[in-house]
C-alpha cells in the first residue's frame, strides 16, 4: 500500500514540472494542463493528464466540501498535481506531488487538518493509494 504524506509550509516549486491545476473559484470548477505530455491526435488532454486530473478534481472536491461543512463558502482554492513517472520497471507513475493552495486567512494547522482529511475521503486518491483490480476484456 501506498503512503500519504502532508508536508506543511512553502514548497519548492521547479520550472518547467508538469502539472494539471484545477481550480474552484467560488462557484465552478476548471482544469489546466501545462502539455508536458501532449495529446493524442484528436484528444484534448493525454491520459496522464487525465489520470492527474482525476485526483486533482478529487482532493478540489474534497478541499469544497470540508470547507462547506465548516461553514466558509465561494473561497477559491487551487489543485496541482504532479506526477513522478518510474524510472525503471514497467511504465507508471510511481509518486503524485498534490500541492493544495488554499485561502490566506486559514491558520496553518487549519490547512493541515483540511489536506489530511481530503486525502481520507478522496475516492481517486484511495484508489491510486490501494491499487485495484483491473479485468480486460474485449467485445466479440
Amino acid at each position: 500500500m501506498a503512503e500519504t504524506t502532508i508536508i506543511t509550509g512553502k514548497p519548492e516549486v521547479k520550472e518547467g514540472m508538469n502539472l494539471i491545476t484545477v481550480t474552484w473559484d467560488g462557484s465552478s470548477y476548471t482544469s489546466a494542463s501545462d502539455y508536458t505530455y501532449p495529446p493524442p491526435e484528436g484528444g484534448v488532454l493525454s491520459p496522464m493528464d487525465v489520470l492527474c486530473e482525476a485526483l486533482g478534481m478529487c482532493i478540489a472536491v474534497s478541499l469544497v466540501r470540508l470547507l462547506e461543512k465548516d461553514d466558509i463558502r465561494g473561497e477559491a482554492l487551487r489543485v496541482e498535481v504532479e506526477p513522478y513517472k518510474a524510472r525503471a520497471g514497467a511504465p507508471r507513475v510511481e509518486k503524485f506531488r498534490v500541492l493544495a493552495d488554499l485561502p490566506y486567512y486559514l491558520e496553518e494547522p487549519y490547512k493541515e487538518k483540511l489536506l489530511t482529511e481530503a486525502s481520507r475521503i478522496c475516492t481517486i486518491g484511495n484508489t491510486i493509494k490501494r491499487g485495484a483490480e483491473i479485468v480486460y476484456e474485449y467485445k466479440s
